[in-house]
């Protein structure tokens, strides 16, 4: 396995992308994803892209800024994203966090879900990454 990594400027794009393509193949309703944040500002020292490149599935997309990331997790819904998140987490050490948003139920498109998900890692996390504005 083996993600791909975007900069974090392909982030609303990708995500309005991945719509386009859920809604022209019919499958709009059918086909959940979802955005996952995680930040490793405390983490002990490692090689973290190339770690989570290799963790992530070829079809999630890695966005990261400075120490924050956003995976987008295609086909994947919100147990799914819970379960991948939960074991970042526990890997790095961190207090189990609910960073995450999905597709439709967040929201129909990039702008409202990157503003969810901002706006939970604002309450949970008490800060407001960069790669989220």
């Amino acid at each position: 396995m083996s993600s791909i990594t975007f900069s974090k400027i392909n982030l609303a794009n990708l995500i309005d992308h991945h719509i386009a393509l859920l809604e022209r193949f019919g499958i709009k309703d059918e086909a959940p994803f979802s955005l996952i944040f995680f930040s490793l500002n405390d983490a002990k020292e490692i090689d973290n892209l190339e770690l989570f490149q290799r963790i992530l599935r070829k079809t999630d997309a890695l966005f990261n800024h400075e120490s924050d990331y956003v995976v987008m997790l295609a086909g994947t819904d919100w147990n799914g994203a819970t379960e991948l998140l939960s074991g970042i987490q526990q890997f790095l050490d961190q207090e189990p966090l609910d960073t995450i948003v999905c597709y439709p139920e967040d929201g129909q498109n990039s702008e409202t879900l990157i503003r969810k998900l901002r706006e939970t890692v604002e309450d949970y996390c008490n800060v407001s990454p960069e790669i989220l504005k």
